[in-house]
């Protein structure tokens, strides 16, 4: 149960919460300039979140909730969900083993938002739909990477997706298999230029705070900014 995940934990605040966790690809073919990148993007998107400038929501802070999934052939949680402290910086992502495990960090990615759900309702705070932000530069390989693992996870996206539980958006990186990626995070999968996170973290950021903005049923325009990361954007 999410209540018991965060049991003995009090909100701090009751804004609407924005939660969004990014599952983030360690294996070894992410070494050198794109974890560089990574890492870069990850430290210019707190930032911007905790300043509030670059046209942010100085809110912001005090809705968007974030976490931080690592995997190769694990998934490590290295942030629960949680606001941003004014002095906190993001862990540093390093290189780690041969093996992806998409499926197993997306499926634990999926629990942490059900969880953190059912505990937002226990302790009176509204939400908007949380985002998942899968980055990958290649295709699960590992023990939990058959079709059958493929499918499954495939499908529950899917499913999640039209009953509005999340969004799921999946990011190739390289030379990742986007027909796959799409499939299994619903249809939504879109290929990186080159090593421009930081401008996808630049875009995020102001997307998510565009969200936090939002009346309930307001329909939300977040292509503003997506060419600086992508060459064409459809979501």
């Amino acid at each position: 149960m999410g209540t018991e995940r965060f049991a003995g934990e009090s909100a701090v605040n009751q804004e609407q919460k924005c939660m969004c966790v990014f599952v983030l690809d360690v294996s070894g073919s992410m070494r050198g300039e794109k974890l560089d990148a990574l890492n870069q993007g990850l430290r210019d998107f707190y930032n911007e979140i905790k300043s509030g400038e670059g046209g942010i929501s100085e809110k912001l802070i005090e809705q968007l909730e974030v976490a931080i999934i690592q995997y190769d052939e694990e998934a490590k949680i290295l942030r629960e969900p949680k606001l941003l402290d004014e002095e906190e910086i993001p862990p540093v992502l390093e290189e780690r083993g041969s093996t992806t495990e998409t499926v197993v960090a997306m499926e634990e990615a999926i629990k942490m938002v059900e969880d953190r759900k059912a505990w937002y309702k226990e302790t009176g705070q509204k939400y908007y739909r949380p985002w998942i932000v899968v980055m990958t530069d290649g295709e699960p390989y590992g023990k939990r990477a058959s079709q059958s693992d493929i499918d499954g996870i495939a499908a529950r996206v899917a499913a999640d997706s039209a009953a509005k539980k999340y969004t799921m958006i999946g990011i190739g990186v390289g030379e990742a298999n986007m027909e796959l990626l799409s499939k299994m995070c619903g249809g939504k999968a879109l290929p990186l230029k080159g090593t421009k996170f930081t401008e996808f973290f630049k875009w995020l950021s102001n997307s998510l705070s565009m969200v936090s903005t939002s009346k309930e049923g307001e329909k939300v325009n977040i292509s503003q900014g997506a060419d600086a990361w992508m060459d064409s954007f459809e979501i």
